[in-house]
């Protein structure tokens, strides 16, 4: 038996419940988890407000990292062996099989990457969805060009804050970021730190997200002819839209899918790298299990910055 979040109705905190360990199959390994993301995804499963919707109740915790302490009968153990840092990612965790807000949690050995010893393993949990969507947002959906002025809302969040750091280091011309904490992200190099509604030269890409109500008004933060990526709705999932207004901006709105998305292995392994060498940053913190709950509130209610995790 282990120790496990579980939520048995949507929209309800999870429980702290004693349930079997999973059983790992040929292809799985079995994770005793260390660290497991709590994320506005996992937010939006547990409403049930998502296009998938677990049997419940189930284990929330699309990611996560920890130690390999057990390997199926088919896994390459050349990769993956007893005793291996790990970080955890897809492979239906946290949506079809039960996912990392446990002690322990059993996965397909296709969802499990090395972690270098001596990283922490809450920021090797943490990092590797939303350095993908940062990375995405700008370069496959935004497809940032040289010299171009880049704006990021919500920098202080865990995405908003990547991709305002992976911005500085583009060839772009400036980047603008908007936040309502500039104490928290004034220490990034080569970024314009402004307050949620100060005005600045239009930018040519704006990475959005919060989303909400206040969309609308922040399409006039673009220059006519740019381009503005849709990453999250902290803000609200509603908004009213006027379409000759959208029209006369000239604006393109790209939302940013990232369940259809695969970022090539290359980049993948080169932002965690970057993020191992502490060149990419981003604020962790760690809560209880006993703590998730409200931590989630939190979360949903835009009130923390950086990544959470539960430790385990």
């Amino acid at each position: 038996m282990h120790s496990a979040l579980r939520v048995h109705a949507f929209g309800e905190p999870p429980r702290l419940d004693r349930v079997p360990v999973p059983e790992p199959g040929p292809e799985d390994v079995l994770v005793q988890i260390a660290f497991g993301v709590v994320s506005h995804h996992d937010a939006t499963v547990a409403r049930g407000n998502f296009a998938i919707r677990p049997e419940l109740p189930y284990v929330p915790g699309l990611e996560g990292a920890g130690r390999v302490i057990a390997v199926g009968s088919d896994v390459d153990t050349a990769r993956i062996s007893v005793g291996t840092p790990v970080r955890l990612r897809g492979g239906g965790l946290g949506h079809t099989r039960p996912g990392t807000w446990a002690e322990h949690a059993a996965v397909t050995a296709r969802a499990v990457t090395g972690v270098p010893e001596g990283m922490e393993l809450a920021l090797a949990a943490a990092i590797g969805s939303v350095a993908a969507a940062a990375w995405a947002a700008l370069h496959d959906v935004g497809e940032l060009r040289p010299n171009e002025r880049v704006g990021i809302t919500g920098a202080s969040g865990a995405v908003g804050s990547l991709a305002a750091q992976l911005a500085a280091r583009s060839d772009a011309s400036a980047v603008v970021a908007w936040t309502r904490s500039p104490e928290r992200v004034q220490a990034l190099q080569g970024v314009h730190v402004v307050g949620p509604d100060e005005q600045v030269e239009p930018v040519d890409l704006l990475v959005d997200t919060i989303g909400g109500p206040g969309l609308a008004e922040r399409i006039g933060r673009v220059r006519p002819g740019g381009r503005m990526v849709l990453v999250g709705y902290t803000a609200g999932t509603e908004i009213e839209l006027s379409l000759p207004l959208l029209m006369a901006a000239d604006v393109a709105l790209l939302p940013l899918n990232m369940m259809r998305r695969r970022l090539p292995r290359e980049v993948d392994a080169e932002l965690f790298a970057e993020a191992a060498a502490g060149r990419l940053r981003l604020a962790v913190e760690r809560v209880s299990p006993e703590e998730t709950g409200g931590a989630l509130q939190r979360l949903t209610a835009g009130e923390t910055s950086g990544r959470l995790v539960v430790a385990w």
